[in-house]
């Protein structure tokens, strides 16, 4: 066995070689550059196999063997315009003019106008712009292979400047091309499989986040269920407690105001004016105390719809803004220093909805005030401590309090707990809860009967979870 036939036979199974395993890696990821090698190095094991039948003739190259090394030059091309990722709009036109470069180096080779020397130059050609294409890559991708690359493909056409020199036998540039090809085909394989590799990882990372987000969204929504289906009963017990409150709170006075009506103008009639005027001023009160029932029903539904727009709020200031509302809402409540002893202590700032604040402090100091007014020396205290990445605020009073069993309907609408010689339709602390659940918060009670009560309620940052179990200093 001659040296060209042992260099065609190694050439021939490595060439194989890689056309197999480009053609295990399309076949696995569909890579388009996998595709292109394999055509590459299939149709050179087969060049090398038959490589007895396809020798120069003399200083000519074999026309045969010019064909299939154009279409190889064009096809390898094709596949590291594809590696390197070539953009659409510059690999249309480049592919026209590769099959164009092509055709036209066939014809000159077929029809005897150059020598086997000129034909590999041009042939080269192909592999410096691949070359070009690996350098682009590499100064796009500086870590991704590009540098071996772009030193295997520039190899050749150096051979083929050192041949025109001299250094190496012209017999020999057809099997010196299997080293550098065979190098580039393993560069490609190896850092496509790397990049492939990453590619994959990134994308599980994307779909482990994709659903994370989605398991996040259905413990939202699972929330937002539970969430909305405590406001939909709430609204019944609402709804169930307004029917009563109409039957008996509302229908009761009017019923006695047109009672009443009757009797005065009976009264008049009967020419007893003072007898109509003091059922008049029982009108006017049965009228009023309809009007505030109306009032408080009208402000828990605005509640339930208002628009919150937390800000920060000093509680400091909300506070005694309460107290100043308070006084002119009641002219019994004795201005300052008197002030019924109310104690304000270190109050935070919070962030919250201002007015909707106010009306937390309007009822609960206005509650405690109430209950406290039958006692000889009344106290409310008002302060605030920190608990669970927020602040618990509290209205303290000593007046009358409540059984500790009457706390879980405490504030249920229109459940009132105290009746005689307490004025109120059971509304305040429904309206309570629901401004400080609709920011996040929640809203509980201590108390004895005759010790006085304690009113709680949590406000934290947004999106905070309110403490599982409410504790007190």
């Amino acid at each position: 066995m001659v040296a060209t036939d042992t260099y065609a036979f190694a050439s021939a199974l490595a060439t194989a070689a890689l056309a197999v395993l480009h053609g295990l890696v399309w076949r696995q990821l569909r890579q388009r550059w996998s595709l292109l090698f394999a055509i590459t190095f299939a149709v050179m094991a087969v060049v090398y196999t038959f490589d007895a039948r396809l020798q120069p003739i003399g200083s000519q190259p074999n026309p045969w063997a010019a064909l299939l090394a154009a279409v190889m030059a064009v096809v390898m091309t094709l596949g590291v315009m594809s590696y390197v990722g070539v953009a659409e709009r510059v690999a249309r036109p480049l592919t026209r003019g590769l099959v164009v470069a092509g055709l036209v180096i066939v014809a000159l080779t077929w029809s005897g106008f150059v020598n086997r020397l000129w034909a590999f130059a041009m042939l080269s050609c192909f592999l410096l712009l691949q070359s070009g294409l690996a350098w682009m890559a590499l100064r796009r991708e500086p870590d991704r292979g590009h540098l071996l690359l772009f030193l295997s493909l520039i190899s050749y056409p150096a051979t083929i400047v050192a041949t025109a020199f001299g250094a190496f036998d012209v017999q020999l540039l057809r099997y010196l091309v299997t080293v550098p090809t065979a190098l580039t085909g393993m560069t490609v394989l190896t850092t496509g499989l790397l990049r492939a590799h990453e590619v994959a990882r990134g994308e599980l990372v994307r779909r482990h986040a994709a659903e994370d987000a989605l398991r996040q969204l259905n413990e939202a929504l699972e929330q937002r269920v539970l969430q909305r289906t405590a406001e939909l009963h709430e609204i019944v017990t609402a709804l169930e407690s307004f029917n009563r409150s109409i039957s008996h709170d509302l229908q009761g006075p009017l019923g006695g105001i047109a009672g009443v009506s009757r009797l005065a103008a009976e009264a008049l009639a009967a020419g007893d004016v003072p007898a109509a005027e003091q059922m008049m001023s029982v009108i006017a009160r049965q009228a009023e105390d309809s009007a505030e029932l109306v009032a408080s029903l009208l402000t828990l539904a605005r509640v339930n719809d208002a628009e919150i727009a937390p800000r920060a709020v000093p509680l400091d200031s909300v506070v005694h803004e309460t107290l100043e509302q308070l006084r002119l809402t009641d002219p019994a409540l004795p201005a300052p220093p008197a002030d019924l002893a109310v104690q304000v202590g270190a109050l935070p700032t919070v962030e919250a909805d201002p007015s909707l604040l106010r009306q937390v402090y309007v009822n609960l100091i206005g509650n405690a005030i109430k209950f406290s007014r039958g006692v000889a020396e009344p106290r409310i205290e008002v302060g605030a401590f920190a608990q669970a990445g927020g602040h618990v605020m509290y209205v303290r009073d000593n007046g009358v309090g409540f059984d500790s069993e009457a706390a879980e309907h405490l504030f249920e609408p229109f459940r009132r707990q105290h009746r005689g010689g307490f004025a109120g339709h059971g509304v305040g602390l429904s309206i309570v809860k629901r401004i400080v659940e609709r920011h996040g918060g929640r809203v509980w009670a201590r108390s004895r009967p005759q010790a006085g009560a304690t009113f709680y309620f949590w406000l934290g940052p947004p999106g905070a979870p309110p403490p599982p179990s409410p504790l007190v200093p």
